[in-house]
């Protein structure tokens, strides 16, 4: 960056004033005329921080964070002002302006964060986020409305009423899933608590508020008898991936010393229809049962036989990765570089052999071998840069050469 108000030489008062007010004049300059929004980002950030008794930076930022053209700039420019001015009397209402004014969603929420953090004492601040969380126009002022009172008040500023009328009437599915996070939170004492969340994890028609309401049902309520049958449940028969792969997470995390949870696993990981949610269960087979009987086959298989080359991937990654010490591991990984069907799942192949079995005697000649032959051009390019980034010989190198 060009000279700083912070390493001008001492001199004289007055010259020292002058070059002061040149830097700022030049910084100023600088955060409206440089062509990449972050170094005006920089620029805006040096100015606060070193001009703070200054009322002409106050004003100039002020102007930044409603005509800088990125989003990025207003954002800070705005979070500067709540850090170092949250004292001026102007400075509220400027945020309370651009957090219902501002054209991007990421500048309003952090005017919303900034008003909970910073004017939390002000009996207004709860109120005016109330109003907000049920009347803004804007879903993103109106979660992050929600998240603040949850975040900076808790129950003392909100009812149980309140947050379950947003729980139910708010027609966003996120900010409903942050309403039921925050009932699970404050008032998972209360019987209507559980029960709009087991209304909600089964009823709701949006998936994030399904998957919210089942995380919060497996953290609060673990030791209820019903909640692991309707987990279960919820695991096989609900229409989403997404949720589906929630509870089978929240099913391996807290119950996985249940007999039948280990089996049900693998069961959504053979039969499941969606992909996502089969290499969901590969993962926590993996990573939680690895010693199990049948764990190790099982994924062997998978990564064999499953139609999805993501859940195949993903199979053959938690081998390399848990089982590497098997002979069976690096046969099967060079069995997928060879003849599998997908070459993401290919060059993966390359790549773990490269990474994880890179000194034994097979890797180099068949990495070689690949780089070559090989017909599909993404495998073959793995091949070549492996063998670039993972073997320093001469005689690799003049290999290498051959493409370079």
């Amino acid at each position: 960056m060009p000279e700083s108000i912070i390493s001008l030489p001492p001199g004289d008062p007055d010259d020292k004033e002058v070059i002061s007010f040149r830097s700022l004049e030049l910084l100023k300059a600088r955060a409206v005329g440089e062509k990449d929004h972050t170094d005006r980002r920089e620029v805006l950030l040096t100015l606060a921080k070193n001009s703070r008794e200054n009322g002409d930076i106050f004003e100039f930022i002020k102007e930044r964070a409603v005509e800088d053209s990125h989003y990025s700039v207003r954002k800070v420019a705005l979070q500067e002002l709540a850090r170092f001015w949250h004292e001026n009397p102007e400075t509220l209402p400027f945020l309370r302006e651009r957090a219902t004014e501002d054209c991007n969603y990421e500048v309003r929420r952090a005017a919303v964060k900034e008003l909970a953090e910073n004017w939390k004492h002000l009996p207004e601040i709860p109120e005016l986020l109330r109003y907000w969380a049920e009347n803004a126009g804007d879903k993103f002022v109106r979660s992050t409305s929600l998240q603040e009172l949850s975040r900076c008040w808790g129950k003392n500023c909100c009812s149980l009423d309140f947050i379950t009328d947003r729980a139910v009437k708010e027609k966003d599915g996120f900010v409903r899933a942050i309403a039921i996070q925050s009932v699970a939170k404050y008032w998972s004492t209360e019987p209507a608590a559980l029960q709009l969340l087991m209304d909600k994890a089964l009823n709701d028609e949006h998936y994030a508020v399904r998957s919210a309401a089942l995380q919060e049902l497996a953290g609060k309520w673990p030791s209820r008898e019903d909640i692991l049958p309707f987990i279960k449940e919820r695991a096989v028969k609900d229409d989403h991936y997404s949720v589906r792969g929630v509870a089978i997470q929240e099913l391996a995390n807290g119950w996985r010393n249940e007999p039948e949870i280990q089996d049900f696993i693998k069961d959504r990981c053979i039969h499941d229809e969606d992909n996502m949610v089969r290499g969901t269960a590969v993962s926590l087979l993996a990573s939680l049962w690895p010693e199990e009987p049948g764990t190790f086959e099982l994924i062997m298989d998978t990564a064999i036989s499953d139609e999805h080359y993501s859940v195949r991937k993903n199979a053959m990654e938690e081998l390399a990765k848990t089982w590497h010490e098997k002979p069976e591991t690096l046969h099967l990984v060079r069995d997928r570089l060879l003849n599998d069907s997908d070459n993401f799942v290919r060059v993966n192949a390359v790549q773990e052999l490269a990474k994880i079995w890179h000194t034994d005697s097979g890797t180099l000649p068949l990495i070689k071998e690949i780089a070559l032959k090989e017909k599909d051009e993404f495998v073959r390019d793995a091949a070549v840069r492996e063998l670039i980034d993972g073997w320093q010989d001469e005689n690799v190198k003049k290999f290498v050469n051959k493409f370079t």
